[in-house]
């Protein structure tokens, strides 16, 4: 299989950028993926990949809840239900593939285009890309940006937190994060840590890692598979690392865009770029829907009540109102709905859940 693999896969080096002032190769890329695709397409899904990756092998171990799985050698992962029923219940009649990071750095650069460009024929969703920078020109060493993260003098991230390992008095992990991962997190996670510790050796750079999920992977994956050559896909990787984050000299001026950029941070942007994903914010829990209807929806509630002849008129534009609405939900509102369905009542301008639990109450 690993030589058949050969022959598929292409020879040309990994996405590289050339460093400023610098016959260093720094590298860009892909080092993780994961999408779901409707179930519709497990089989040609399955037959994409046995091309790019060899012949699969099959068991009962899938991941993330579902029952079974394909398997390659490289330990990608096609996921999926063997029940079509199951598979509508609990994952949406969707399947999933994971593709960590061993797997996508087998990809060379031109396969990884064309790689891209190929899923998207499946309808997907991504849920997680991790986009990566190395540079190998050192510019900076998690260990020199402690009193940077001390001074928080960085903007883009709210939270951030310096990971060190020791063996005696030799250091052998260097790393600060940026961000949260999970549910409170804003789908947007960077990871900054010598490479050149972590290979022990082999590979001797300084690794800028951004790991996109949710709403803002599915918009990283649209716009990568999406570029028309090679060259654009390794600058819109590298745009994305320089969009992450910002390291500037704070002064007590809120502006950000007047802050004076730290010079290692210039050196990068200069030939990375900057490409900032933006989404909205969105509320997912039943209180946060409450408040704000609370805060938001009501004052406009009460105006348009008072454009109406009388309030019979009013309630049953309102009646009408939240039929239509009901059409337009999204999946994730309904499932919000049927997790809650039934389970709320109201009194005395409180909501509360069957066990009496304050969910809501006016503000």
């Amino acid at each position: 299989m690993l030589d058949q693999k050969k022959l598929k896969m292409g020879k040309t080096p990994r996405t590289v950028i050339r460093g400023v002032s610098s016959q260093v190769l720094n590298e860009v890329g892909i080092d993780w993926l994961r999408i779901s695709c409707p179930r519709q397409y497990l089989k040609p899904l399955k037959t994409f990949l046995d091309f790019h990756f060899g012949a699969s092998s099959q068991d009962g171990r899938g991941l993330f809840s579902y029952d079974s799985r394909y398997i390659w050698l490289n330990k990608g992962t096609l996921n999926y239900d063997l029940d079509i029923e199951r598979s509508d219940n609990v994952h949406g009649g969707t399947v999933c593939l994971d593709l960590p990071g061993r797997v996508m750095q087998e990809i060379e650069q031109t396969d990884l285009h064309l790689f891209l460009i190929g899923l998207r024929i499946f309808h997907p969703k991504c849920t997680r890309i991790d986009v990566f920078f190395d540079d190998y020109n050192r510019n900076i060493t998690p260990s020199e940006m402690h009193n940077i993260i001390k001074n928080k003098d960085f903007s883009g991230f709210r939270r951030s937190q310096i990971k060190q390992q020791y063996n005696g008095e030799c250091l052998e992990h260097d790393e600060i994060d940026f961000g949260r991962r999970g549910q409170n997190g804003s789908g947007q996670y960077l990871r900054i840590y010598d490479k050149a510790l972590e290979s022990k050796g082999k590979k001797n750079c300084i690794r800028f890692e951004v790991e996109f999920t949710g709403e803002r992977a599915n918009k990283v994956f649209d716009k990568l598979s999406q570029v028309t050559s090679v060259d654009a896909l390794a600058t819109l990787c590298g745009a994305l690392i320089g969009g992450s984050i910002r390291f500037v000299h704070r002064n007590g001026d809120k502006n950000i865009t007047r802050l004076d950029v730290y010079d290692f941070w210039k050196k990068i942007l200069k030939f990375l770029g900057s490409v900032v994903i933006r989404v909205s914010i969105k509320k997912t829990d039943i209180a946060g829907k409450y408040k704000f209807i609370y805060r938001q929806v009501t004052p406009t509630l009460a105006l348009l009540r008072d454009t109406f002849v009388d309030d019979t008129d009013f309630f049953n534009w309102l009646n009408d109102a939240i039929g239509e609405g009901e059409l337009r939900m999204s999946q994730t509102q309904i499932n919000l709905s049927r997790a809650n369905k039934r389970k709320l009542r109201y009194s005395d301008g409180r909501v509360f859940d069957n066990y009496g639990v304050l969910i809501s109450e006016r503000i």
